[in-house]
C-alpha cells in the first residue's frame, strides 16, 4: 500500500506506543507475560485509527483491513494453523518423544543444541522460509529442552538462529529473490558475499551454544524410541531438504504422525481414534488463534503507518546522512533495520528499501552485490529480534503449543537469538575492513552501455 502523505514522524506513533507499553509494563511488573501483547496491539490499533483526521473513520478502517488481509499475512496464518496441528498431533502421537530420545541417545551432550542449529540451517536452506522451519522444528526443540532441563528459550533460540542462517542463504527464499532482482545481481554472487560474512557468525553461535550447555548439570536419561514414530519427522526433514512446499511438508507430517499415533492408540476418545485425532489437530490449531490475530492486527497497523507517511519519514532521514561509500552502506543497514522493525516483514522491508539503497549504491560507488547481501542479511537478522514479527511469533507460539506446561513469550527469545547478533556484528566489521574483496562489477544498462562499479 503506497503512502498518500508526506513523510511524517507522527505516523510511527502506534508502534512507538506499543513498544513503550510493552517495555514499561514489563519492567514495572517484572515480566512481559502479565499483560498479553494482544491488548497492547489493540491499543496501538485504535491509536492508528484515531490519527489523520483528514480521513473518515471508515476510510482508515478500510486501510487497516487492506493491510491486514495481504497475501503474505494470510499465507503465514495458514502455515501457523498447520504448524499448530502438526505440533500437537506429533506430541500426543508419540513422535516428538521418539525423536528426542533418538537424538539424546546418539548425539553428545554438548552438541545437542549446536546440532539442532545445523538441522535448522539445512531445513531453511531447502525450504527457503524461516517461519516454516521454526514451526517444523519447535516441537523437537521443546522436547529436547524438557528432557534435558536446558532452558526452552535457549533451544528454540538455536533453531531460530539456524532458520535465519538457512533462509538468508537459500536461493528459493523470497528475501533472496527480492534482494537480487531489485539490486540487479546474480544469486551466486550474492550467495558468495553472504556466505563469507555469515559463516564466522554461524560457527561462533554454535560455539556459544555448546559453551552454554557444556559442563552444566543437565541430568537426563535417554528413553526408548520407536523408529516408526520417528518417521513423521524424518519425512518432514527429508521433504524440506528436497525443497517441497512448506504446506505439503506440514500436511504430510500431520497425516503420518496422526496415522502412526492411531496405530498405537494414542488418540483416546469416546467416539474413537479418528475423532480423537481430529480433536487433537483442532486443539493445536486453536493454540495458534492468538498469534493469527496478532499477525492480522500488525498488518493492519503497518498499512496505516505506510499510508500516513511513516516509512517515508524513515527513508528520508537516513538517506540525508550518507556522504561516502561506508556511510552510504551504513545508511542502507539502518534503513533496512528500521523498515523491518516497523513493517515486521523482511521481504516487504527489502522491497521498500531496495530502490533507495540502489540510489545510494550508484551515488557512492558501492558494489551492488554487497548491497543485495546486506539488505538480505539485516532484514532476516532483524526479524529474528522483533517479538511482533512472524519468525519470533511462530517460534514462540509453536513452542508453547508443544510444551507440557507453561508458555514461551517471543521477547524471551531475543536473549538467545545469538546468531542474528553475531551476523550483524560480522557484517559491520566486514564493511569497515573491506571484506570480501570482489572483482569489479559489470552491469548492463538499458541503453546498452556498461557501467563498472569498483569494489
Amino acid at each position: 500500500m503506497k503512502s498518500q502523505n508526506k513523510p511524517n514522524f507522527m505516523a510511527l506513533m502506534p508502534i512507538l506506543i506499543f513498544l513503550a507499553l510493552t517495555f514499561s509494563f514489563g519492567i514495572a511488573l517484572g515480566s512481559s507475560k502479565v499483560v498479553d501483547a494482544l491488548v497492547f496491539f489493540m491499543i496501538a490499533t485504535f491509536v492508528a485509527i484515531f490519527m489523520n483526521r483528514s480521513r473518515t473513520t471508515m476510510e482508515k478502517v478500510d486501510t487497516f483491513a487492506k493491510g491486514a488481509a495481504n497475501e503474505n499475512t494470510l499465507i503465514m496464518i495458514m502455515i501457523f494453523l498447520l504448524a499448530g496441528a502438526f505440533a500437537k498431533v506429533a506430541r500426543d502421537g508419540g513422535a516428538v518423544d521418539s525423536v528426542v530420545n533418538l537424538f539424546l541417545t546418539y548425539v553428545p551432550d554438548f552438541m545437542l543444541v549446536p546440532g539442532l542449529f545445523i538441522v535448522a540451517c539445512l531445513v531453511a536452506l531447502s525450504l527457503g522460509t524461516s517461519v516454516g522451519t521454526v514451526t517444523a522444528l519447535a516441537p523437537i526443540a521443546v522436547g529436547l529442552a524438557e528432557s534435558t532441563g536446558i532452558p526452552v528459550a535457549l533451544v528454540v533460540g538455536a533453531a531460530l538462529g539456524g532458520a535465519a542462517f538457512g533462509d538468508n542463504m537459500s536461493v528459493i527464499s523470497d528475501t533472496t529473490i527480492a534482494a537480487t532482482r531489485l539490486c540487479g545481481v546474480e544469486m551466486r554472487d550474492k550467495f558468495r558475499v553472504n556466505f563469507l560474512i555469515v559463516l564466522p557468525a554461524g560457527i561462533l553461535a554454535m560455539a556459544v551454544f555448546a559453551f552454554l550447555t557444556m559442563g552444566n548439570d543437565y541430568s537426563f536419561v535417554a528413553g526408548e524410541y520407536n523408529l516408526l514414530q520417528v518417521l513423521p519427522f524424518a519425512v518432514v526433514l527429508v521433504s524440506a531438504l528436497m525443497g517441497v512446499n512448506v504446506f505439503y511438508v506440514l500436511l504430510s507430517g500431520i497425516i503420518l504422525a496422526g496415522g502412526i499415533g492411531m496405530y498405537y492408540n494414542a488418540f483416546q476418545h469416546d467416539h474413537g481414534q479418528l475423532v480423537g485425532l481430529l480433536t487433537t489437530a483442532h486443539q493445536g490449531m486453536m493454540g495458534m488463534a492468538k498469534i493469527s490475530l496478532i499477525v492480522l492486527i500488525v498488518g493492519g497497523i503497518i498499512g496505516i503507518i505506510k499510508y500516513n507517511g511513516g516509512i517515508d519519514w524513515i527513508v528520508e532521514k537516513l538517506e540525508s546522512r550518507a556522504n561516502d561509500a561506508k556511510s552510504g552502506m551504513m545508511s542502507i543497514i539502518f534503513l533496512t533495520i528500521l523498515i523491518t522493525i516497523f513493517v515486521a516483514n523482511s521481504t516487504v522491508a527489502i522491497v521498500t528499501a531496495a530502490p533507495i539503497a540502489m540510489a545510494t549504491t550508484k551515488k557512492f560507488g558501492i558494489d551492488p552485490r554487497k548491497t543485495a547481501a546486506y539488505l538480505d542479511m539485516f532484514g532476516t537478522a532483524t526479524m529474528a529480534n522483533i517479538p511482533w514479527g512472524g519468525m519470533m511469533l511462530a517460534a514462540a507460539s509453536t513452542a508453547t503449543a508443544s510444551m507440557q506446561s507453561g508458555e514461551l513469550v517471543a521477547v524471551e527469545l531475543i536473549k538467545y537469538s545469538t546468531y542474528s547478533h553475531f551476523v550483524m556484528i560480522s557484517a559491520v566489521i566486514c564493511l569497515f575492513i573491506g571484506f570480501p574483496r570482489l572483482k569489479p562489477f559489470k552491469a548492463k544498462e538499458t541503453n546498452n552501455t556498461t557501467e563498472e562499479i569498483a569494489n
